[in-house]
């Protein structure tokens, strides 16, 4: 069993070559090698034994293998959500009107929008293509 010691080779994982080859110890931690130069490419790096483990494949391996259950919510687009409003009812805007959430109003400036919220006591959260707007409503 040969000692090892700076200046002396050893096997190590070199990060360059993607290999395990021949290094020679640069630095000592202890008994055991903490930096190396490679003899291929002389890249200097910390001392690996062996090739490291990516982090996902070990935790995938880590974790039984359990079915997924989950189903997968797709967002709407604007178009496709304004296809469906336009055969629901909607409503003209107005300062006076009452709406509640999930009305769609139409807009004199903005244009057609879904009611998200109301906001006591008389604003509601609006929806637009563009941007989201808070509206006055239930004004005398």
């Amino acid at each position: 069993m040969s000692k090892t010691a700076v200046g002396s080779d050893v096997e190590a994982y070199c990060t360059k070559c993607k290999m395990i080859l021949a290094h020679a110890v640069v630095a000592m931690e202890g008994a055991k090698p903490r930096r190396v130069r490679c003899n291929t490419c002389n890249g200097e790096h910390n001392f690996r034994a062996a090739k490291p483990v990516a982090k996902a494949a070990s935790k995938k391996a880590d974790k039984p293998a359990k079915a997924k259950t989950t189903t997968k919510r797709t967002r709407q687009s604007w178009d496709e959500v304004m296809q469906e409003a336009l055969a629901k009812p909607h409503k003209r805007y107005s300062m006076s009107g009452s709406f509640g959430e999930g009305d769609w109003i139409e807009h004199a400036t903005f244009g057609l929008g879904c009611v998200q919220s109301f906001v006591p006591p008389n604003k509601i959260t609006v929806r637009f293509a563009d941007t989201t707007r808070m509206l006055v409503c239930n004004q005398s």
